[in-house]
């Protein structure tokens, strides 16, 4: 049986959030995939979105098949959230006047904060009850 606290695979899905938000903030726009040799740009891919969906994709798959007790499940995403969220807070130009979206971002980040503070509420409250068998 599983042990209910694996401080390891938190502190491996803490590392690959600290990835995944770094390929947010540091990888270029620039970067393109040239699907067929020429210069053309309908014929490019931007290379970060794929790089984005591939570092989520394995996120998402570390937590389905390193298997783990529910509640460890449960403390590594909050814990990859909270990075996430962090991050946009941090990083992200919310004063831009180029970019007509930023209101919306700024209303989501806030209510991702308080999806944060409810998580972690979860987490601190005296409530939670592991059964060791």
């Amino acid at each position: 049986m599983n042990s209910p606290i694996e401080i390891r695979k938190v502190i491996w899905g803490l590392i690959l959030g600290i990835i995944f938000v770094a390929i947010f903030r540091f990888f270029p726009d620039s970067l393109m995939i040239d699907w067929t040799g020429t210069q053309t740009v309908q014929q490019m891919t931007a290379l970060k979105p794929i790089i984005e969906l591939i570092g989520l994709l394995i996120i998402v798959f570390y937590h389905i098949f390193n298997r783990a007790h529910p509640e460890t499940n449960k403390l590594s995403l909050t814990a990859i959230l909270t990075l996430c969220w962090l991050g946009l807070i941090i990083f992200y130009n919310f004063k831009d006047k180029a970019n007509p979206n930023a209101g919306a971002i700024a209303f989501f980040a806030l209510i991702g904060g308080l999806a944060v503070c409810v998580l972690w509420v979860r987490f601190f409250s005296d409530e939670i009850f592991v059964q060791q068998s």
